[in-house]
């Protein structure tokens, strides 16, 4: 698995490009028994036991726009692009596992299938592989799938179930005023006035919501106005919106709208929203992780799971698959490493046994459940 992780950090690719990555992990499962399915860049990979229902396993295979700045053997070989978020070990993972079961898949209970997803960065991926029905086509039980997690210890699995990672939006609001001088002020709209008192109101508005939902509602950049001397005629807010429920976040979005409205009227100002609802919760099915964690501890294997106190604000696009199918995502530890997204961003891979022994251990799970 370590060869894998190098040769494919060294091919980093954006979503939907990803052509050498799929190349290297065709040539890869070629010979193997195993049925392939091509979507896009992805790759469904099919171990059929001619059983009734399917075990599923979801890793990403995109890069980011980042230039490495590791001095490291296996360094990223195309300028401007580096696996900055740990897809290459996911990858990895999936391939090591795809060994294991070509070897060993009939001596399970049911079918397989391992999906190798593009573009998880930029462009949800998860849709274009959701939109085949393979869910129904496959009969698809349940999805499980890893992301590496600086931070925790090297090599420990955790996850919680309900709440995991945060359904994500991106709100960009632009004011529209009216520019005069400031000697006349009553002569022009100041949006730049009623950009800081909006703000103010959309995080009292926030703020009163119970603190038993998660959910994050923050400007980090705001432009406006010409000159010292000139009222602002623009007023532009950068707003980050998350939450877990999909309630709590059609009502935040709504008072934005909302409260927005109340200004046109009070103050004479236009309001212009882009809104990129980006991603859906992650999920975990609670019934779902209950069956794991019995299964586990009856493998006396209950250690290698460690339950979160609470969720994360981070976003991924496996909630796709959360919102369609009893599926549980697990983060794998990866020690004091530099965070995701860094250009110096990198990891023991000693972890990636970790992780698939996890996996492993989950092959032969009981998928006699209704959830």
């Amino acid at each position: 698995m370590e060869q894998y992780r190098m040769d494919l950090h060294q091919i980093p690719e954006l979503g939907f490009k990803e052509f050498k990555t799929q190349e290297y992990i065709l040539n890869h499962l070629k010979g193997y028994d195993c049925k392939i399915e091509i979507i896009n860049t992805g790759i469904l990979c099919f171990f059929d036991n001619k059983k009734t229902c399917t075990e599923a396993f979801r890793c990403d295979m995109d890069a980011l726009p980042i230039e490495e700045k590791n001095n490291i053997t296996y360094k990223s070989q195309t300028k401007g692009l580096m696996h900055a978020c740990g897809h290459d070990g996911h990858m990895a993972m999936m391939l090591g596992l795809a060994d294991f079961l070509n070897l060993n898949y009939k001596n399970y209970n049911h079918n397989f299938l391992l999906i190798f997803q593009p573009s998880e960065e930029e462009n949800c991926g998860a849709r274009s592989i959701i939109a085949t029905n393979f869910i129904e086509r496959y009969n698809v039980k349940c999805i499980f799938g890893f992301h590496l997690w600086p931070g925790l210890p090297l090599g420990s699995v955790y996850s919680k179930p309900n709440e995991l990672m945060a359904k994500s939006a991106e709100v960009n609001i632009k004011i529209i005023g009216k520019a005069s001088h400031v000697a006349n002020f009553e002569n022009g709209i100041d949006a730049l006035k009623c950009g800081a008192y909006y703000l103010q109101d959309i995080y009292q508005m926030e703020d009163k919501i119970d603190k038993k939902y998660y959910r994050l509602l923050k400007c980090g950049k705001m432009n406006a106005g010409t000159a010292r001397n000139i009222i602002a005629d623009n007023c532009e807010l950068y707003i980050t919106l998350r939450a877990y429920q999909l309630d709590i976040f059609n009502y935040i979005k709504e008072s934005l709208l909302s409260i927005a409205k109340d200004y046109e009227n009070k103050y004479g100002v236009r309001f212009e929203f882009n809104i990129n609802e980006g991603y859906d919760a992650v999920i975990n099915n609670e019934k779902l992780f209950n069956i794991v964690l019995k299964h586990l501890s009856n493998k006396n294997k209950l250690d290698y799971l460690n339950v979160l106190k609470k969720p994360v604000l981070q976003a991924e696009d496996f909630g796709v698959y959360t919102s369609h199918v009893p599926s549980i995502f697990f983060f794998l530890g990866v020690g004091n490493t530099k965070p995701l997204h860094n250009e110096m961003f990198n990891f023991d891979m000693a972890a990636l046994n970790r992780g698939l022994d996890f996996y492993k251990l989950l092959l032969d799970l009981d998928l006699n459940f209704n959830i």
